[in-house]
């Protein structure tokens, strides 16, 4: 289930939630609608509004950090593929080989994490791996002649190493992938919230309108976070440091 269709199920479920409140307000006999009952219900609620508060920072909290994780292993992979460009450069020509396998794979890796329409990134893509294991094996072959080509042909090893570490880490599924039954058991409160909401909601156009916005304002909240945990739709991580990266190797 995408993202959208995630906000779109929750803003269906919240809003019938108030709206079966509205229709029960009409229903429930007088006694049932008295201020105490009301007071009653809004104490009841307020707790529930807190947990419900509780929970959605908590959703908020863990997928900020896995975006903000992903982000800073994006800028580090940018960094450790410039610096292996220039240490073949500075090699000399026999490093050319090495070079285009370096430009291949930064190409696929590109358009791996940032496909054209938006889609959902390839975060382990074969590909990759084998065209990041042939600049390894050809960086390995090369035959320095001076300490410093041996010098240049260690550092150049030692960042593809950290270019393969990171790619791994990249590959591997987020620590904090949302919790289903968290995530279902928060919308389940927020129904019953909003079905009190409506209970004692005025019949107006203007009542309705805005417990429509409220919920679509917590299914708003809750697509972002499917969003930052995915890394897909509107929130995505830059794109900037790989362009440099690709930019400064073709260059």
């Amino acid at each position: 289930m995408s993202s959208i269709q995630a906000g779109l199920l929750i803003l269906t479920v919240v809003f019938s939630g108030a709206l079966l409140g509205v229709l029960l307000g009409r229903l429930l006999p007088e006694h049932h609608l008295s201020s105490e009952t009301k007071a009653v219900v809004t104490v009841s609620m307020a707790t529930v509004a807190t947990l419900s508060a509780m929970v959605l920072g908590l959703l908020v909290s863990t997928a900020s950090s896995s975006f903000s994780t992903r982000n800073t292993e994006v800028v580090q992979f940018s960094r450790d593929l410039m610096r292996t460009n220039r240490f073949l450069q500075r090699f000399g020509p026999a490093a050319q080989t090495s070079r285009d396998l370096l430009r291949q794979f930064v190409t696929l890796k590109y358009r791996d994490l940032f496909p054209p329409g938006g889609g959902r990134p390839n975060l382990d893509d074969p590909r990759t791996l084998t065209v990041l294991e042939q600049l390894e094996d050809e960086v390995s072959s090369l035959k320095p002649i001076t300490s410093r080509q041996q010098w240049l042909q260690s550092q150049a090893l030692q960042a593809i190493g950290e270019i393969e570490t990171t790619r791994w880490a990249l590959a591997q599924p987020s620590s904090s992938l949302i919790s289903l039954p968290l995530l279902g058991a928060m919308v389940i409160w927020l129904t019953v919230i909003f079905v009190s909401f409506g209970l004692f909601a005025p019949r107006n156009v203007t009542a309705v309108a805005a417990l429509f916005f409220a919920a679509f304002a917590l299914a708003a909240a809750v697509k972002i976070i499917i969003d930052m945990e995915t890394l897909q739709g509107r929130v995505r991580i830059s794109s900037r440091p790989m362009r440099q990266a690709l930019e400064q190797i073709n260059h």
